[in-house]
């Protein structure tokens, strides 16, 4: 005996129903596999770039590092102690490296204090070419092809191969004719002279915020007094107190 409730056909607004859902339950479904294919792909793009981009993998290895010490130094307890597991892994040649770079870091440390016009524009010079990063490769291959203009091989007639060398000025007069910075090179020259001119700027500024008692004759000259305010003001207070009340002897 059949159920009277089962054969009572479906209407036509529940079937539009069902089938409605249905569909949204499709394209869920759709949206959900879509999703996951596409956050299987950002996690492999992630992973990619982290090991293939040079700053990711730097930056990676810097953390590991700071990560290691961190752990040592907590392991250790105690700072000589810490140290001394330190050295273990360092090699000769480390450690000397590492104490001529503290050695020439005291040095340029030691230098910063008072000095005269020559010793200052010496420590402006030096700081500056230790901020120069010549292209060594560039000058390499610059003094080759060179040395292949200022010399070439002639075969004479007996079938002795000779080299002859042209002139020295005339070698260099033509190296100058035919050299051109490169892209780089200007673009660097560029910069520095935009943060020379921003540093000016910054200092023509201050000046001006400052009061009206001249002492200077020009900028070189006022950072030199004001060094020697530095070092010296201490002791010559006395001195110039009673000149500005007129009571010196």
């Amino acid at each position: 005996m059949s159920d009277p409730v089962s054969d009572v056909p479906l209407s036509e607004p529940v079937v539009d129903k069902k089938k409605a859902q249905l569909d949204r339950l499709k394209e869920l479904r759709k949206r959900k596999a879509e999703s996951a294919q596409s956050n299987r792909k950002a996690v492999h793009q992630e992973y990619s770039k982290v090991h293939t981009d040079p700053k990711q993998v730097q930056k990676l290895e810097q953390m590991k590092e700071r990560a290691e010490l961190e752990l040592l130094r907590m392991e250790a307890g105690d700072e000589e102690q810490f140290e001394r597991k330190r050295a273990w892994d360092w090699t000769v040649e480390e450690s000397e490296k590492w104490d001529d770079k503290l050695r020439a870091k005291q040095e340029i440390k030691d230098g910063a204090h008072f000095t005269d016009h020559a010793k200052a524009a010496e420590r402006t010079y030096l700081k500056e070419m230790r901020e120069l990063k010549p292209d060594l490769a560039a000058y390499e291959r610059g003094k080759r092809e060179a040395l292949q203009r200022s010399a070439t091989l002639v075969e004479t007639e007996e079938g002795d191969v000779i080299l002859i060398k042209q002139p020295a000025s005339s070698s260099a007069g033509e190296d100058r004719l035919h050299k051109k910075p490169s892209k780089q090179a200007v673009d660097r020259l560029v910069d520095k002279l935009k943060k020379d001119d921003t540093r000016r700027q910054k200092r023509r500024r201050t000046d001006e915020q400052e009061d009206d008692h001249v002492t200077y004759i020009n900028e070189k000259n006022k950072q030199f007094n004001k060094k020697l305010s530095r070092h010296y003001d201490k002791y010559t207070k006395e001195i110039r107190d009673s000149f500005e009340r007129g009571t010196a002897l």
